[in-house]
């Protein structure tokens, strides 16, 4: 077994209690027990996709309606080669040749199963498909919630570990919170049920209707997303170093103990110049997988880190750098210090109250927040691709801490 493999072993345990085990297409699955209920004693078998060594989706095999969905709905917001994969195996899935050219199983005993549970708590029967994506710390399994026909119930989180059932917790918390929000522009997705599984929060929320007709935001629908967002908090302009949220990060800084990079993070904080700020809410990662729109309205989800306290503009910067980082990290930060500016210094954002001195303070303030989640979340360990702080993220810091320092003097100067 590799890692992969492990964890998904692991994560049958989690998803159904009776555990399950990798084999191939010709092997013998698991006998069920003639004791066990009628309905808890069949025994299902699962596809791990491309394969057991590297799962990214977990499909049901004896549903290809309910696999041929998921692949397309797991699809949406990748890149084009991902997508004309993805459309290749929903081919192969909606004409049944799926199961014969992906090998590994997933075979999974009789009893009581997430899948009960799903129902129990929807009143209906459910077919389950389950992204996993990428090793990374927050790794959790979506599971897609269909009927056996096909059609879209809703989507399912569930935390496997401490971190990730912190997440799963608060964005619960979150949608209980923006019901009542007013969004002019943005749909949020509603909560459906809370409770657990397994021992594991567990949260069912509905599907946006995010596919063919609608696309990624335009600059203009980001920024509006950024400030109605923002707007969820009452807007107050702080100095920084008088400010809650900059006693809120020292303190994050501090915990991290004896972290390598932790002096570092410590020192460029303390050195950023004390200009006023508006400090807002802000989504917290606010991605091109997160956010669709049509040309009169916007669709968010994930919204397990959602603050309500922070700098006017993090939404911003995190949507961009992460698009930016698409051909790569060390290229794609270089670009995104000029076109993260240049969004801060719109004049939707610029209206709001964020001064054209402020915006290398803001953006420095933005990569010492996001380098502290990193390192708390062991990001690093598990993967993640912007992970290293070591290697982009501090030597960048750097250079905006001097641009921040210099606007500033030129602003008081100005003035």
């Amino acid at each position: 077994m590799n890692g992969e493999t492990t964890y998904l072993t692991d994560l049958a345990e989690v998803l159904w209690p009776c555990g399950g085990l990798l084999g191939r297409g010709a092997d013998r699955a698991p006998q069920r027990e003639e004791t066990e209920p009628p309905g808890e004693a069949e025994v299902r078998e699962y596809l791990p996709v491309p394969s057991a060594h590297n799962p990214r989706v977990i499909l049901p095999v004896t549903n290809r309606y309910a696999a041929a969905r998921g692949i397309a709905a797991f699809a949406q917001r990748h890149s084009f080669a991902q997508r004309v994969r993805a459309a290749l195996l929903t081919s192969a899935f909606a004409s049944g040749l799926a199961p014969l050219l992906l090998r590994d199983r997933l075979h999974v005993g009789p009893g009581r199963t997430i899948e009960h549970a799903l129902a129990s708590a929807l009143d209906r029967d459910v077919v389950i498909a389950i992204h996993l994506g990428p090793p990374r710390a927050n790794r959790k399994p979506v599971l897609l919630l269909l009927t056996p026909a096909g059609r879209t119930i809703g989507y399912a989180k569930l935390g496997v570990n401490e971190l990730t059932s912190r997440l799963v917790r608060a964005e619960t918390d979150a949608l209980r919170r923006l019901a009542d929000a007013r969004l002019p522009d943005i749909t949020v997705p509603r909560l459906i049920h809370a409770g657990e599984w397994n021992r594991h929060p567990l949260l069912v929320q509905e599907a946006l209707p995010v596919g063919d007709q609608t696309d990624r935001p335009t600059r203009r629908q980001l920024l509006r997303c950024v400030l109605q967002i923002c707007d969820l908090e009452t807007v107050r302009e702080i100095r920084l170093h008088t400010s809650p949220y900059h006693r809120s990060l020292a303190h994050r800084i501090a915990a991290l103990g004896d972290r390598a990079e932790a002096p570092a993070l410590h020192d460029a904080l303390r050195r950023l110049p004390d200009v006023a700020l508006p400090f807002g809410a802000w989504h917290g990662d606010l991605t091109r997988w997160n956010v669709a729109s049509t040309p009169r309205r916007a669709f968010v989800w994930d919204w397990e880190r959602l603050s309500f306290d922070a700098p006017l503009g993090f939404d911003a910067l995190h949507y961009e750098l992460n698009e930016r980082v698409q051909s790569g990290v060390h290229p794609g930060v270089r670009r995104w210090l000029d076109s993260g500016a240049r969004l801060l210094r719109d004049p939707l954002i610029a209206g709001a109250g964020l001064r054209s001195d402020a915006v290398p303070t803001v953006m420095a303030l933005y990569l010492i927040d996001l380098a502290t989640r990193y390192l708390h979340d062991r990001q690093l360990e598990a993967g993640g691709r912007l992970a290293a702080v070591g290697d982009w993220l501090l030597p960048v810091l750097a250079e905006l801490r001097e641009r921040a320092g210099q606007e500033a003097r030129e602003a008081r100067t100005a003035g």
